[in-house]
């Protein structure tokens, strides 16, 4: 079970976590019985495409970083 997720930080899952949330209010058995399991699982999906997409971008972040960070230490050595 996922804590309360902010919309803010996950726009790109942003209506499968507002249609969970609306599930599991509309009565709590459903949450229980497994009636929103195809939306949780919908949106564990998503949140994982997003993770991955991110993990990308910051992995190329920190190679850029990394290059740069050798050029000055190859500048210091000379």
């Amino acid at each position: 079970m996922h804590s309360k997720l902010d919309l803010h930080k996950h726009v790109s899952c942003e209506d499968l976590i507002l249609e969970l949330d609306q599930c599991h209010n509309e009565n709590i058995l459903n949450r229980y019985l497994g009636r929103c399991n195809k939306l949780k699982l919908a949106m564990n999906e998503c949140l994982q495409a997003e993770f991955d997409i991110n993990r990308k971008k910051h992995f190329e972040k920190a190679k850029e970083r990394r290059k740069r960070v050798e050029e000055a230490w190859k500048d210091m050595d000379e």
